[in-house]
């Protein structure tokens, strides 16, 4: 009885690390491109090559904001 108080805490650890990716991101996500939409006034991200870009009301129509190359506006 003994060993199985002690095997069953080790077997709840493995299997969390096994199902839990340990050393993985928590999130993945796909890169922003230029034009996609955001939602965050001068948020920056990297895109696919590791180029920033913000996060900027658009020039013309609604002025919503897109991921775009260049500083904040």
């Amino acid at each position: 009885m003994r060993r199985l108080r002690c095997l069953v805490p080790a077997l709840i650890v493995a299997a969390f690390v096994v199902t839990s990716g340990l050393g993985d991101p928590v999130a993945k996500a796909d890169a922003p491109s230029p034009g996609d939409s955001c939602t965050v006034l001068h948020a920056t991200a990297q895109d696919a090559n590791g180029r920033t870009m913000w996060c900027n009301p658009t020039m013309t129509g609604n002025h919503s904001l897109v991921w775009q190359y260049g500083g904040p506006g």
